[in-house]
This record gives C-alpha cells, structure tokens and sequence, in this order.
C-alpha cells in the first residue's frame, strides 16, 4: 500500500486505545499527527509527546489545515467534528480502515448483533490449532492498527457497528454476520442506520472474497437477491440448504445434491442453541480457507466458553449461578433464555439505556414456563417494569441496587434453580464495562 500519509496533516479524534495506537502508526509513516479528547485529562497524558500537537478545540481553523482525520470507534459519524470535518473536505477515516490499508495477508471481518466474540475467538482457535499464522484484534481488545505485522497472517478481526459506520472502502477477504437485530440505537438512532453500518463490512469487497450470511436471518438471507460481489456462504440452524447445516450432532456441507460431513458436535462444551450458529459461522469461514476437517472437529470440541457468556459460576446448594453479562441487549437475553429452557430461571436484568424496546423479552418470559421470578435493577427499571406489565408479568422484584438484585435472586432459589445474571441493558449504570459487572457477579457469588 502507498503511503499517502507523509507529510500529511491527520487529526485523530478519540485517544482511547484505537487513538493511541493510530497516532504510533501515522507517525511511522511520516504524518504531522494532531490529537483531541473530550476528556482532557486524556490529553495530559500527551503534554510531552513530540510526535503531536494537541488541539484544545476543533475549530474550523483546525479543520482548514487538515488533510485526514481518524475517529475512534467511540466517536459517532453524527458528532459534530464529522460534519465540520466533512464540510471542509478532510477525508474521514475509521481507526479499523487505517490498519486495514496496511496489513499484509487475510483480513478475516467478523460482525453481528450477537454471536460475533465467540465466533471471532473461535476461529482464531481452529487456525491456531491449524498452526495458522493468526492474529486476533479489533472489537475484542487490542485495536488492528496495534497488530500490523511485517509478513503474511491471517487478520481474524470482530468488528462492532461503531467501527464500521465511519468505513467505507474496507475490503476483508473474508466477512461474516451472524445476525443482525436491533441494538445500540441511542448511538445510531434509527434501526436503519445500525443495520448501514454492519452491511459496510461487504460493500467493497472483491469477487474472489467471501461472504458468511445466517440463512436463518431473514434480512441477512435476502441479501442474496441483491447480486452481491463475493461469494455468499449460507448457515443455518433451522433447514438443510445449501451451505453448511446441522444433522443429528454433525455439521455439514451441501454444494446442490453433494453432501459433506464436516464435523461432529458431540463433544463441544458452549452452551445453547446460538453457539451452534456461533459455531457453523465459524466453520464456513475455516472452510473457505481450506482447514481440514479433523482439525475443526478437534478445535471445537476443546474449545471453552468465553467469559461473561453463559459462564456457569458456581453450584450453592444446588442453585446454579450463570454469567451472561455481554448480553447487553433484549435480543441477546432471549438467546440466554432459550439455552436454559430445561431449568427453572431465576433472571437478573437491568442496567444503563440503549433505547431499545423490552417488550419482544417481556412476550418471551411470558411465554416461557421456566422463568419463575425476575428481579429488576439499574437505570432501566422502570422501562423494564412498564414493559412486564404490558404483559401481565406479575412475578418481578424491584432492587435498589446490582448487589441487592443477586442476593434477592439468591433469598427466592431453591435447590434445582438457575440465577441467571444477563441484564439485556449495557452497564455504564453502575460499571465501566459488562467486563466489570461480570466480575462483580462472580465475586459476590463467591462469597455465599
């Protein structure tokens, strides 16, 4: 890739970790990098930094100079900064695209509402056990201008909404969406522009690339009648099509009437109906890049479930305690339902806002004979609340607080229950991250 970085004037907005490590890679390539933060005792961190100046405010002055301007995945396309930025003509670029354009080898771009971690994790499992020169970055943890290395390597790279709405000439080799429903609306505002951004992940890919779409997602599904570029690969769950399905415990591939089984189930340690999609996602793209099928029966069979997904904590006195915490949205606690739909529940939901509608949860407690109490905390529960009352879900407690939430859910078990934490709600209520809230789960189960 040419470097139409030298010399140039690139301001980076957002110093959070994609900041910092796009301002180490622009001052590789000879750029006169310019840094801002909302938060300013971020830029003291910077006050002795000769390799970039620091702006107090972004000016139209300030914009008048510049030639590019990266934003981290925090800020959004409809900050003000972007359309001043693009009012004087500086060419926007998303801290996921600056990596790309300089990697060498497979970029692997992996999104969905839900699903995308564990896939990503996954099939970086199923290359590192291939002894596949493999790099897992991005939404994940540590950004992919961070892990630019000097020869060849598969990129597996999860990719959230707020990376890919500001990128728009990303070319991954490989892509994949596991689902699409909707999430984060307070930072995208329409359903509409969510599902825009996660659609980015394909628009500029090559015929020779290929796409992974769940069949069983209906948007995803007629995306075929729109004659896209690459391959498209379909899973599924729920019907033997063409692509990869499951039968009886065993994966497999059917290319028209030619049927291959690819791997068995039998042994594999996730939990729940959506870690099988998880896991065929994850398949197709490891097929597409040619690893042999023992290698991905024996990843998947070895491979453990991450944290904060499903995590069973411990068992006291015969009630079990499970960490979903990721599950961040009503979708996603729907899923974390549906896994346990054999076991009394005992669910934990609530936490900060992300304008999104609890009725579809509220219609599947109703309907399902196994949650027996739902005990309600944080910032959303009165929406929550309003919610079960619309369905006249009687058998919710109101808690004050998220330690007061487990030790209730705790008071009302009996032997043979499951105290599901996942909240469908992010957790900026009361923790930093969904990371946090999951610690502070296990530490106070810790304790009974």
């Amino acid at each position: 890739m040419k470097n139409i970085f030298k010399n140039k004037n690139v301001l980076i907005v957002g110093m959070g970790k994609s900041g910092c490590s796009s301002l180490e890679l622009l001052n590789k390539l000879g750029a006169f990098c310019y840094i801002f933060d909302n938060n300013i005792s971020v830029l003291e961190n910077f006050t002795n930094n000769t390799n970039c100046s620091i702006v107090s405010n972004l000016s139209d002055e300030i914009f008048k100079l510049m030639d590019y301007m990266i934003i981290s995945p925090g800020v959004s396309i409809f900050d003000e900064s972007v359309k001043l930025a693009k009012l004087y003509g500086v060419k926007l670029l998303s801290e996921l695209e600056l990596g790309s354009m300089f990697i060498k080898g497979k970029l692997i771009g992996i999104t969905g509402s839900n699903g995308k971690t564990t896939t990503s994790c996954l099939v970086y499992h199923i290359l590192k056990t291939a002894k596949k020169l493999s790099v897992l970055c991005g939404n994940i943890g540590e950004p992919l201008t961070e892990n630019i290395l000097p020869f060849k390597t598969n990129y597996v790279v999860e990719m959230s909404s707020f990376q890919l709405e500001s990128t728009d000439k990303l070319k991954p080799k490989i892509a994949a969406i596991t689902n699409i429903t909707p999430n984060h609306l307070d930072r995208h505002l329409t359903y509409k522009n969510y599902v825009e951004a996660k659609l980015n992940i394909y628009k500029n890919m090559k015929k020779n690339g290929t796409l992974v779409l769940n069949y069983d997602d209906k948007l995803l599904r007629n995306l075929k009648e729109k004659n896209l570029k690459p391959k498209v690969v379909f899973v599924s769950l729920n019907k033997e099509i063409d692509g990869f399905f499951i039968k009886n415990n065993e994966i497999y591939y059917k290319n028209h009437k030619k049927i291959k089984k690819i791997a068995s189930l039998l042994k594999i340690k996730l939990i729940g109906k959506h870690n099988l999609q998880n896991i065929l996602v994850a398949v197709a793209i490891c097929k597409s890049l040619k690893i042999k099928n023992k290698v991905i029966e024996d990843s998947i069979s070895t491979f453990a479930p991450l944290k904060h997904r499903l995590q069973f904590v411990r068992d006291v006195n015969g009630v079990s305690f499970v960490n979903d915490s990721k599950s961040t949205s009503p979708d996603s606690t729907i899923t974390a339902i549906s896994a346990f739909y054999k076991k009394p529940l005992i669910l934990i939901l609530g936490g900060s806002d992300k304008k999104a509608s609890f009725d579809t949860l509220s219609k599947k407690i109703k309907n399902s004979k196994n949650v027996k109490l739902v005990i309600v905390n944080g910032a959303t529960s009165k929406k929550i609340i309003d919610s079960l009352k619309r369905y006249n879900i009687k058998n919710y407690i109101l808690s004050n607080n998220f330690e007061n939430a487990v030790n209730l859910a705790k008071q009302s078990a009996l032997k043979g229950d499951t105290i599901l934490l996942s909240p469908a709600c992010a957790s900026f209520d009361y923790f930093s991250s969904f990371e946090e809230r999951g610690e502070k789960f296990m530490e106070i189960v810790n304790k009974f």
